[in-house]
């Protein structure tokens, strides 16, 4: 048995070495004869492909839907071209550029607008793809495209122009609307379909509410083949991966006037406006033209805690005086007053601790020039005939103390899609009980529990332009396929009250008198714009960390005669005493508006 035993295991070890041996002339044969054969359905030789070890690729779109303005300009996911470095064949040409090649990369470093010792620094030994940073050194550098056609010109190993699809231009705006993006966690990460390292997912905004439509189905990139040393595999070209689908990523168009946007947001700079918003809304269909909101905000650079994210043009604050026109509204529909009444205004109203900005009093005025110059007294007297009911009623007929954004039930695979999901419906009352006379004078002057957002206060104007009709303001118009083709069309609707709505006949007397305020009451210096205006001004007092503050308010609209725009400008939480910012920014805006119309005609 022992010596049986002896004989397996020699007859083991010689099977062994003889399947070794087989093996070693078979790697022989593989590397001496075999090595030059290309690899049936490869372009590489049986060598190069041995040293084959991974891919390097960079993503050039990550596949996420675009958002358009209204003539189809890019608001986020322009696409640019942009510098892309691959490792190169073989690194040792890094040292041939301080020779002969060294004149094509003192060219690149040129039309980058770097310094050659900063370029090869940065690409001569290169182990990943690098698409060129901008100045900031979060996104790719843009190039114009005869920046990209030099570089093309060129033809530097590694070298590329390539389209990028940029999600953001970069800066400060006050395009809050349009949220940013934020690392997908979780559950949302596995289900991201893009197939990205780090998916992103909406988390404020357009970006947010539009999520299910904006995800898209897969992302493109470059990918370059290297060996097993970084280098690029020799003869191999930079290839192209994406999804195939020719219908994604979709494009959103919105009612946003990119250019106006731009124009407004460098308006609220130069004015020092450190806080507020400015909201335009065509007079004709209520779509948001723009909205700006202050501070502005950076998407790629979002600190939560600072607050610069929040859309103020959703959020409701105390209106002051523009919320007279809701009190005139009540007190005209129900009967109680007419616009010749006449009113006496010695400065003191008597009670509830009452006054009017004119400490002499207005004296003997009528309703319309108690309007125009928008006198406490003759609005806390309507108050005291006035319910709770009846000036909710009112408030509420005209858009205010509810949600006006336009949404659409089971749309586009959406059981409820709201764009401006963050809209605030703000407060008349908090409570109707007791229907206290205190309360109803200091709400009908705008101030106590009463609070507006500048969306509504806009649309506001839109619905007297209207007759009393409020419609829905409209952020998103069409959404459409990769190609073009129209997916859905977004049509506007109406946003009425249960309560119902004012008279026409109403409507009508609240636009003259809005014209009054500018001919002769508080918005006077907007009688030199380049367009007739009409509008009510606003200033409410307000606490901010006990110190006093007042909220500035403007909203109109013009020209008068053929309205184009609807508009409310709110400046918050300044201090007492400080000049009419909202005024003055109210007719810049309307100046801009009417530069902006004739730019067609000056063309011609």
């Amino acid at each position: 048995m022992h010596k049986l035993g002896r004989r397996r295991m020699t007859g083991g070890l010689i099977l062994l070495c003889a399947l070794l041996a087989i093996l070693m002339l078979r790697l022989a044969y593989v590397q001496l004869v075999l090595k030059d054969r290309e690899v049936p359905g490869r372009d590489y030789t049986l060598a190069q492909m041995a040293e084959i070890q991974s891919e390097r690729e960079t993503v050039l779109d990550s596949g996420r839907g675009r958002l358009l303005d209204r003539s189809g300009a890019p608001l986020a996911g322009e696409t640019i071209w942009t510098a892309a470095f691959f490792p190169r064949e073989d690194q040792r040409t890094a040292a041939a550029a301080q020779g002969a090649g060294e004149a094509p990369m003192r060219e690149l470093a040129r039309v980058l607008g770097v310094t050659y010792g900063e370029l090869t620094l940065k690409t001569a030994h290169l182990k990943e793809p690098l698409l060129w940073p901008a100045p900031d050194g979060r996104t790719p550098l843009a190039l114009t495209p005869q920046q990209a056609a030099e570089v093309r010109r060129l033809g530097i190993d590694g070298v590329q122009a390539l389209p990028f699809a940029r999600r953001y231009e970069g800066g400060a705006s006050g395009r809050q609307w349009l949220g940013y993006l934020s690392e997908a966690t979780g559950d949302t990460a596995r289900r991201s379909p893009t197939g990205l390292r780090v998916p992103l997912t909406g988390t404020d905004g357009l970006e947010k509410t539009l999520e299910p439509l904006l995800q898209g189905v897969g992302h493109t990139e470059a990918v370059a083949q290297v060996d097993a040393r970084g280098n690029r595999l020799k003869g191999s070209e930079i290839k192209f991966r994406g999804p195939g689908n020719p219908y994604y990523p979709l494009k959103l168009y919105t009612t946003i006037d990119k250019k106006l946007q731009a124009e407004i947001e460098a308006l609220a700079g130069k004015a020092g406006i450190k806080e507020g918003a400015i909201v335009v809304l065509d007079a004709e269909s209520g779509d948001i033209a723009a909205m700006a909101s202050l501070p502005l905000y950076n998407p790629e650079e979002v600190a939560p805690e600072g607050g610069q994210w929040n859309n103020r043009a959703l959020q409701a604050n105390i209106p002051g005086s523009i919320f007279k026109i809701v009190t005139a509204a009540a007190a005209l529909e129900a009967g109680l007053t007419s616009p010749d009444e006449h009113f006496f205004c010695a400065g003191e109203y008597g009670k509830y601790g009452l006054s009017c900005a004119k400490k002499e009093g207005h004296g003997s005025l009528t309703l319309a020039q108690g309007f125009a110059v928008s006198c406490n007294t003759v609005f806390a007297t309507l108050a005291e005939r006035l319910s709770g009911a009846q000036l909710e009623a009112a408030a509420l007929a005209l858009g205010l103390g509810r949600e006006v954004g336009w949404q659409a039930k089971n749309t586009l695979g959406q059981p409820l899609l709201r764009p401006l999901a963050g809209e605030q419906a703000g407060t008349i009352f908090r409570t109707l009980l007791p229907d206290d006379g205190g309360k109803r004078v200091q709400t009908a002057i705008g101030q106590r529990d009463v609070t507006v957002t500048p969306l509504q206060a806009a649309n506001l104007v839109v619905t007297l332009l209207h007759g009393g009709e409020v419609r829905a303001p409209r952020i998103l118009r069409r959404v459409a396929f990769a190609s073009g083709q129209t997916l859905r069309e977004l049509p506007g609707h109406l946003a009425p009250a249960a309560a119902g709505r004012i008279s026409p006949a109403t409507a009508k007397t609240l636009r003259q008198w809005m014209r009054r305020v500018v001919t002769e009451g508080t918005g006077a210096k907007l009688q030199g714009a380049r367009w007739s205006l009409a509008g009510k001004s606003g200033t409410a007092q307000t606490k901010v960390n006990g110190a006093a503050r007042n909220n500035q308010w403007f909203i109109g609209y013009g020209p008068v005669d053929h309205p184009r725009y609807a508009v409310s400008v709110a400046v918050l939480n300044v201090a007492p005493g400080s000049p009419h910012a909202a005024t003055k920014l109210f007719g810049q805006i309307f100046d801009v508006l009417s530069s902006l119309e004739s730019e067609p005609a000056a063309k011609a």
